[in-house]
């Protein structure tokens, strides 16, 4: 399968293929068309790392939020198959040591496509599987090893070239369990994960995460630096930047060499999100 990938930040552009009518898994997955994005700096590989048993069996399963609704038909069209998404998932967790997960964010690839509307499945042997995308068509790549077997497919309820992809690294660390400490090491998480799944040749013109940034839509949010249940500081999230689907967020970032003792927790408001950039 041919990858291209355009990195700005974190926020790498990858052409996955395009969505095609569904039809039975084939024996060997088929390669995917390739949609209109320019090659340019970086090429994220798909992978087939070496069985890593006891580095998994360290680790968490990954937990993916599905969903059912009885409203909506299935969606049907094949988008991209799912080994190959998988495998590079599957890296970015165990390198990580479950601190970040892989997602994809779905683009429209034409002037008449929207994604107000999507829907993903995850389809093997049996019945699709809804999975839960969130606003702007961001959706966490699900870790299963029996679909990945099987040359399973993400099927999307849009018509043939309608979208392609982003991957997007995501930190997966609980709202309520951020201490300066974790922020640091989630970076170098983060930072070993994107080493893993570029190739060597590549590095040197790879983008790579810069920092941690805890976000929210609007000026005047602010997070809270407490050592125990005492009040440290209030440091406001004002830096402009932008999120995982591109819109302008307001952050307070942190480069892994902040000068906090690491116990000090990291409290977020509410409606705040975290990303890597």
């Amino acid at each position: 399968m041919r990858t291209w990938i355009a990195c700005a930040g974190w926020l790498c552009v990858v052409s996955l293929g395009q969505a095609q009518e569904h039809a039975p898994p084939p024996a060997v997955p088929a390669p995917l068309q390739s949609a209109s994005v320019p090659p340019t700096i970086d090429t994220v590989p798909v992978t087939s790392a070496a069985p890593m048993a006891s580095a998994e069996e360290a680790l968490p399963p990954q937990t993916v939020t599905v969903t059912a609704s009885s409203d909506a038909k299935a969606p049907r069209v094949r988008f991209t198959a799912y080994r190959e998404s998988y495998l590079t998932a599957r890296k970015v967790w165990q390198v990580s040591s479950g601190s970040v997960v892989m997602a994809l964010r779905l683009i429209p690839a034409k002037l008449s496509a929207t994604i107000d509307d999507v829907r993903v499945a995850l389809q093997g042997n049996g019945a699709p599987i809804p999975v839960k995308v969130s606003d702007g068509g961001v959706f966490v790549v699900p870790l299963n090893e029996d679909i990945a077997a099987q040359d399973g497919t993400f099927l999307v309820n849009k018509g043939r070239g309608e979208l392609t992809a982003n991957i997007v690294l995501q930190p997966s660390v609980a709202r309520d369990a951020w201490n300066v400490t974790r922020v640091g090491q989630v970076l170098r998480d983060a930072r070993r994960a994107v080493r893993a799944i570029t190739p060597w040749y590549k590095r040197p013109f790879a983008s790579d995460v810069q920092s941690l940034a805890f976000c929210a839509a609007e000026r005047g949010s602010a997070l809270q630096l407490m050592d125990g249940e005492q009040l440290i500081a209030t440091l406001p999230m004002n830096e402009p930047a932008v999120n995982d689907i591109s819109q302008p967020v307001f952050c307070k970032i942190f480069d892994g060499e902040d000068k906090y003792p690491g116990h000090y927790r990291v409290v977020l408001p509410e409606h705040a999100t975290v990303l890597l950039l």
